[in-house]
């Protein structure tokens, strides 16, 4: 029988160490979502890493491991890493996969140009223009042809996986910047907001039905809510420190009126309504488009003091 160590921790993330290949501690993992990480040669919950420990997940697991012989136990770590230090550490993973690619991107090319040489070798010896005898006495020639064939399909094949990988690398660079916006990061905190609100409504319910919760839920609760209330304040004071440095959060209600132009998304816009938190502007049919406040760029306005909405 097997001994697993289940652990989780802000740094790594939830992870199952121990066991080995038959010994039937590998499908229990994987029937509650650990995955094999062959870079930790370890079982993992994917996408772990600096999010609330699932306690309820973790102790099931090592219940059912228990219930079939082996032996379990559970560690937690209740750390919660500032967000500062969180985007440092996916930022320094995702250059180590950027280096990993490029290197990948590499090694493919020189796959390519080798499958591209063996197959001219194969048939470099043939004169230019020589057809295949038929029958049998064909069959050697024929067979030549097809391996060279083969073989540059193959190159020409690895070749283009080579060529995707700057795409890819390029991809990953685009997609961190994104993340970074500071558009993208006021609609990170409203649905972040939204989440800790309808999780304090959850651990509200737990508070009047104790019948319906348990100790571990409850843990479980205080440690997700942990989490978003550090992930709001450091995005939060991302936004506040824009604001006041005057490179978000100008436009509002108050400064942008009906029949002025913003830009959204790259395009100007006519404004049809201003309202608390959204613009709405006009699309050139009987509807119109609404857009957060944060996604307008620039403003046209030819009003100089004026709230009048009409």
């Amino acid at each position: 029988m097997a001994h697993i160590d289940i652990t989780h921790s802000a740094q790594e993330g939830t992870l199952a160490d121990g066991g080995e290949k038959g010994d039937g501690t590998g499908g229990i993992l994987y029937a509650h979502g650990f995955r094999w990480f062959r870079s930790l040669r370890q079982y993992g919950i994917r996408s772990s890493r600096d999010r609330a420990p699932r306690l309820i997940l973790m102790h099931t697991v090592a219940e059912q491991l228990r219930a079939n012989g082996h032996t379990a136990t559970v560690t937690v770590d209740g750390e919660v890493r500032d967000n500062a230090t969180v985007r440092a550490d996916q930022h320094e993973r995702l250059e180590d996969r950027r280096t990993a690619l490029e290197a990948e991107g590499q090694k493919l090319a020189k796959e390519a140009e080798v499958l591209r040489r063996r197959s001219d070798e194969m048939v470099e010896h043939l004169p230019l223009g020589q057809p295949v005898m038929p029958g049998r006495r064909g069959q050697s020639h024929r067979n030549l042809l097809n391996r060279s064939i083969d073989t540059s399909i193959r190159s020409a094949l690895t070749a283009q996986e080579a060529d995707r990988m700057p795409d890819r690398i390029a991809g990953s660079r685009r997609q961190e910047a994104h993340r970074e916006r500071l558009d993208v990061t006021a609609r990170r905190v409203d649905r972040l907001n939204t989440e800790l609100r309808s999780l304090d409504r959850r651990m509200a319910r737990l508070s009047l039905y104790p019948e319906t919760g348990s100790s571990l839920l409850r843990q479980q609760y205080e440690g997700e809510r942990a989490v978003l209330v550090e992930r709001i304040a450091g995005d939060q004071a991302v936004l506040d420190r824009a604001v006041e440095e005057g490179r978000f959060g100008r436009y509002s209600k108050g400064n942008v009126h009906k029949g002025d132009l913003v830009k959204v998304r790259g395009q100007w816009r006519t404004v049809a309504r201003a309202n608390a938190k959204t613009v709405s502007v006009t699309t050139g049919y009987s509807w119109t488009d609404k857009y957060g406040w944060e996604e307008v760029a620039e403003l046209r306005c030819s009003h100089v003091e004026d709230d009048d909405q009409s």
